[in-house]
Parts: structure tokens; C-alpha cells; sequence
């Protein structure tokens, strides 16, 4: 990398190279936020407002697995997410991310009321290109900066054990951030998982998931129209993305209502909660430390009834 430059520099020139900009074409690069693990650029051209993110640590796959996200979310056409217009390859200094600017505005009852319905109808499709097995996706991809493996499995039950749950228990465990009694009852869960999640998802079938649903991944357009972000999708079971959006708040009632309204949960869903939160939690572990992993072994009592 140029010492010289900038990383921004580097990753807005880059970005507007890809699509056939040069710096005549800026007519104004102003940071804003982007994200919690991002840097990110409202950029000005001739052609029109963009949003730019890139990372200095990441690896051009890094944003390449967000990208499919979002064009997976948008063949959907059930919830608006930002376009992308580019993203980085081999070849750039910097990975990056290029997508549609989209101007925020306020947060009301309807736009939250309209979440509902717009989630509901995502998780009535089913995914792209999807194989026979119906749980999973075609490739590796992240939450947050972590790795989450995914790949098709025929049991979503077995999905969420060894997809999800077992394979950050254990580098919890092997860091020791878990607690052997801890890493226990996680795995408790993780071996009844069959028992307390299969006969609702077999009831509901699969479903194209946002994969990170908290407030942080919502905004609301002028206008009110809700729009997701920082997606990691797969195809799994509805109420992982309802747990997620439960587990750290900022939703408020109108949301939920709405998507009841439009698709009731099945029967325990309350109870089947804490199985669902007991990943993210895990992620957090992962992430940040402090007290999340006294919070996922609490998530895993409650699943198992405890």
C-alpha cells in the first residue's frame, strides 16, 4: 500500500474506477458512520450519492459474502436493502464496498408496523438457487467479523447444532472464556436441539433469513420505508430472526404485531426463544467478552427448562 495515501483515498478512488469514475467525477467524500467494525464515506459524484465502506483489516471475501447477502435479500422482493453497485476484488489495496446512498429519515408506527409484514413475506421465500436440502447456504459468510459456517443440511435441527451452536462453544471453551459447566449446558441444547426446535421449523419449512437482526441493521428512508443491512443470510428457521430482533431491543410492539398479524409463530415459540438467542449470544462471547458468556449459558438453562 501507497505509505503516502490514505486508506480512504484508496478505497473511494478504487470504488469509483470500478464504475467509471475518476476524480473529476467527486464532488464531495464526507465520512459517516459505518458500522461497528467499518469505516464508511457518503460520496458525492456526478452521477450521483454513494455510500462507500471498507476495512483495512479485511480480506476482499470480507464484503463479497455482504454483497451476496443484500442481492440475495433483494431478489426476494419482500424488503427493500441498499443496491450494490461494486465491491472490491484481488487487485484492490483496500476492501471495499460500494452501495446506494440512501437518505434516513424518521422511524414511525407505520414504517415499523410495515418491518413486520416486509420480514414476513422474506421468510415466506425460500432463497435462491437453493438445492434440495432446505437449510443452510451455498457458501461460508460472516456475522459481524466472525467466520459462520454454513453449507446444506436436510436437518435444520442438525444445522443450528453444528452450524452454529458447537462451533463457537468450542473456541469459547479452547480461549476459556467458558466455563466448563458453562460449555456444558450449551452443548445440552445443542444435542436436544431436535427435540426443541425441530417439529416447529418442520412445521413452518424454511425460510430466507435476515441472519443478524437487530436494531443497528434497520433504518427507515424519507418516507418511512423500512431498508435492512449488514445482512448474514441463510436459510433456516423464521424465529431466529424474531429472537435476534427480541434479544437486544429497539423493536418496539408495533413491529411484532405486524408480523403476527401477517404470519401467527407456531405454537411455544416463547419457549424456543432462548435456543435461538443462544447464538448471537455466543457471537458476542466471541466479539466482546465481558459477561455475554454467563448470558449464553443463562439462554441455554432456559431453553432446556431450566
Amino acid at each position: 500500500m501507497e505509505p503516502s495515501r490514505g486508506q480512504a483515498a484508496i478505497a473511494v478512488e478504487h470504488a469509483c474506477r470500478a464504475i467509471g469514475l475518476d476524480s473529476t467525477d467527486i464532488l464531495s467524500a464526507r465520512p459517516v458512520g459505518g458500522g461497528c467494525i467499518n469505516q464508511g464515506t457518503c460520496l458525492r459524484t456526478t452521477r450521483g450519492d454513494f455510500f462507500l465502506k471498507w476495512n483495512r483489516r479485511a480480506d476482499h471475501r470480507f464484503f463479497g459474502v455482504e454483497a451476496e447477502g443484500l442481492a440475495a435479500l433483494g431478489v426476494s422482493d419482500a424488503v427493500r436493502v441498499p443496491s450494490v453497485i461494486a465491491v472490491s476484488g484481488p487487485g484492490d489495496e483496500v476492501a471495499w464496498l460500494l452501495l446506494e446512498w440512501i437518505e434516513e429519515g424518521r422511524a414511525g408506527r407505520a414504517g415499523w408496523m410495515r418491518l413486520g409484514r416486509e420480514l414476513a413475506a422474506l421468510h415466506r421465500d425460500v432463497g435462491p438457487g437453493r438445492p434440495a436440502a432446505p437449510f443452510g447456504w451455498g457458501g461460508d459468510n460472516l456475522i459481524g467479523s466472525l467466520p459462520q459456517p454454513n453449507g446444506w443440511r436436510d436437518d435444520w435441527a442438525g444445522f443450528w447444532a453444528e452450524c452454529r451452536i458447537r462451533p463457537l462453544a468450542r473456541e469459547l471453551r479452547a480461549l476459556g472464556a467458558l466455563s466448563a459447566p458453562q460449555a456444558a449446558v450449551v452443548d445440552a441444547v445443542a444435542e436436544r436441539a431436535d427435540q426443541l426446535l425441530g417439529p416447529a421449523a418442520a412445521a413452518d419449512g424454511p425460510s430466507l433469513l435476515h441472519g443478524d437482526l437487530w436494531s443497528g441493521n434497520v433504518l427507515f428512508a424519507r418516507g418511512g420505508a423500512p431498508v435492512l443491512i449488514d445482512p448474514a443470510v441463510y436459510v433456516g428457521h423464521r424465529e431466529v430472526d424474531l429472537a435476534m430482533a427480541d434479544l437486544f431491543g429497539g423493536f418496539p410492539g408495533a413491529f411484532r404485531e405486524a408480523y403476527e398479524d401477517a404470519w401467527p409463530p407456531q405454537p411455544g415459540h416463547l419457549r424456543r426463544r432462548p435456543a435461538y438467542q443462544l447464538y448471537p449470544l455466543l457471537v458476542h462471547a466471541r466479539l466482546f467478552g465481558g459477561g455475554y458468556a454467563a448470558s449464553a449459558a443463562a439462554a441455554a438453562r432456559a431453553a432446556l427448562g431450566g
